[in-house]
């Protein structure tokens, strides 16, 4: 049984069959597999989540004044530099870390209120990230929904 999303990482796969989704995750934590019926199958998006400056900049505001009490506070002119040095280093990763993380699409699938986040490549096209919200839902269609009197609707996000 192939992958049918190429454009997921490596370590994130989804697998197709005729009950359900099985999916493997294999991420820092370890190896998670699981199977996903698709019936329970509630959303099928694409999201990416930004991160948001304004935490990152009161962080920074907070080691300034924390700064400023350790050159107040601390005696000694060699203590000093280091408590500068070390908060400075705390600084610098902390800008380092807000800005060298990119925002990275996942393709969600939402069951049962869990869900299921697949990272995607970077940099993929509209009509690639359209074409693979299609493929899934080829599979999580009416057919194979077990209460066939109940309609179910998919609308894009």
């Amino acid at each position: 049984m192939e992958p049918f999303t190429a454009h997921t990482q490596e370590t994130h796969q989804i697998y197709p069959s005729e009950n359900g989704l099985s999916y493997t995750i294999t991420g820092k934590d370890g190896k998670r597999e699981g199977f996903l019926k698709y019936d329970s199958v509630e959303s099928v998006y694409v999201e990416s989540i930004s991160r948001q400056s304004r935490f990152t900049f009161i962080w920074l505001a907070m080691l300034v004044v924390l700064i400023f009490i350790a050159m107040v506070a601390l005696d000694g002119f060699f203590i000093k530099v280091i408590a500068l040095s070390v908060l400075t280093l705390m600084g610098s990763f902390l800008l380092f870390d807000h800005y060298s993380q990119e925002n990275q699409p996942c393709l969600v699938i939402q069951s049962n209120g869990f869900s299921l986040r697949f990272p995607l490549e970077k940099d993929l096209a509209d009509c690639e990230l359209k074409n693979l919200i299609g493929t899934v839902l080829q599979y999580v269609n009416t057919d194979n929904f077990a209460q066939p009197s109940v309609n179910r609707l998919f609308i894009p996000r």
